[in-house]
């Protein structure tokens, strides 16, 4: 890469970094989105163009950025052949606005508009996306970020967010077409072979030495879990699905599971003119993600010396002295030993719920739909406490709509700093203790973020009444 170039690319990241932040400013932000069809570079300018959709044509879509306290307008405008809906996730929001098609709202057919109105309680780092046949709609690019700003944020010198993705592209970078294959279903989901940062694969960023930027991860894959590696670079982790954390240090590389974020602060200490690539390891291959470029002249000769504090969280405590306690087991797909489960409330044998498509449980029960019965049902102000076992040879990380969820202990282990998740990753044969209140009524939805083991029955609903 040329100077040129690299100056050209440092140009363009400087402004993705500031331009949702001027959004922000209007007293009283709308948006519309409208997911259509359209093609983007993805791979670089000696590939043909990718046949994707996105929202407003772009991925990721159109940056929602607004400051605490301020509403989301947002109308939805469907230009696509097929009905969608969005979801908003992470957040606390009213139930009819959570954007899951035939459980809190019809699908959005092609031509229809829909409306989406909240106020999110919290602060944070969150993203929107297609929960319409969402392993298609998500692997051909539908998400986009959703920014809610602290009222008092830490000092930074740049404010960027990067949706990490992977593609399953063929040699002529077009979208390979099996959505919902079997193999995925029943193994680590549609694990792709491009991995891309704001869908540019091996993208470089200008940075400059004592810059400090605050880096928001969000996953974005329909399976992928992401372990990133920054060099000699040192971060410190501020935020975990867009919650507060007490913050750390670490060199030991940063996960991020499939659908979770993490907010970190990254400040420049790498020497001017030099390069450092961040490098994710999840799987057998490492993959290079993105390239920092030096310039250079330093920002500044050293590190900011401000507090990186976020505000504690205001999500209501549970009561695990009065708590509801449940055990949650997920069984099946590959190497797993599952038996049988009952679907549609028969018993069947392994072979014969898969003949239909299913491989996975929870409790024994397929979820292959969205009107059977909650896997809990409470009454609103209840304390929960799940004991999450995942008997399986694959991570799930498993998300819940509408609230966000206190994790307590891992394998029996207590955390020392507890913190709150809405999508914790659960390795293979691991157990977590979580807890929540259920403090939002309505039915939502409780799932595997790995859209294929969602698709194949690794699902279930929470009922708050």
């Amino acid at each position: 890469m040329n100077r040129r170039t690299f100056l050209q690319l440092s140009t363009i990241s400087a402004c993705i970094g500031k331009l949702p932040i001027a959004l922000a400013k209007s007293a009283a932000p709308t948006f519309t989105l409208t997911p259509k069809k359209a093609q983007m570079n993805i791979v670089g300018a000696e590939f043909p163009a990718t046949d994707i959709w996105g929202f407003n044509g772009e991925v990721p879509g159109t940056p929602i950025r607004i400051r605490h306290g301020q509403a989301v307008d947002v109308t939805v405008s469907n230009a696509l052949e097929v009905p969608t809906s969005i979801h908003w996730h992470g957040i606390r929001l009213p139930n009819a606005m959570d954007g899951v098609a035939g459980l809190t709202q019809p699908a959005i057919k092609p031509t229809e508009q829909f409306r989406y109105q909240f106020t999110p309680p919290d602060a944070g780092t969150y993203w929107y996306h297609s929960h319409v046949n969402a392993y298609e709609q998500i692997g051909r690019g539908l998400y986009g970020p959703l920014i809610i700003e602290e009222t008092d944020p830490p000092k930074v010198d740049r404010d960027l967010t990067w949706m990490i993705d992977d593609w399953r592209l063929l040699d002529d970078a077009s979208i390979s077409e099996d959505f919902g294959a079997g193999h995925d279903r029943s193994h680590a989901g549609r694990i792709g072979n491009v991995p891309t940062v704001n869908g540019r694969f091996r993208d470089v960023i200008g940075v400059q030495s004592g810059e400090r930027i605050r880096l928001r991860l969000i996953n974005a894959s329909n399976a992928r879990n992401f372990s990133l590696s920054f060099g000699e670079l040192t971060p410190s982790v501020i935020a975990i699905d867009g919650q507060a954390v007490k913050p750390y240090q670490t060199k030991k590389p940063i996960v991020v599971g499939a659908s979770g974020r993490v907010d970190l602060i990254l400040d420049m200490t790498g020497e001017p003119g030099s390069s450092h690539t961040v490098t994710d390891s999840f799987y057998r291959q490492t993959y290079n993600l993105i390239r920092l470029e030096f310039a250079d002249k330093p920002l500044r000769e050293s590190p900011l010396d401000t507090p990186i504090t976020l505000a504690k969280p205001t999500i209501p405590e549970p009561d695990l002295s009065n708590a509801l306690k449940l055990e949650v087991t997920m069984a099946g797909g590959a190497m797993s030993g599952l038996q049988r489960a009952k679907l549609n409330g028969e018993w069947m044998g392994l072979r014969e719920i898969a003949q239909q498509g299913y491989v996975w449980a929870m409790n024994d029960i397929v979820g292959n739909k969205l009107d059977m019965p909650p896997l809990i049902d409470t009454n609103k102000g209840q304390s929960v406490q799940l004991t999450l076992v995942n008997n399986t040879a694959f991570p799930h990380p498993m998300h819940l709509h509408g609230h966000h969820m206190k994790l307590l202990s891992v394998d029996g282990q207590a955390l020392a700093e507890p913190y709150w998740v809405d999508s914790p990753l659960l390795m293979p044969r691991q157990t977590m203790t979580l807890a929540f209140v259920a403090d939002n009524p309505g039915d939502w939805l409780f799932h595997c973020h790995v859209l294929e083991h969602h698709a194949a029955g690794l699902g279930a609903l929470v009922r708050v009444t």
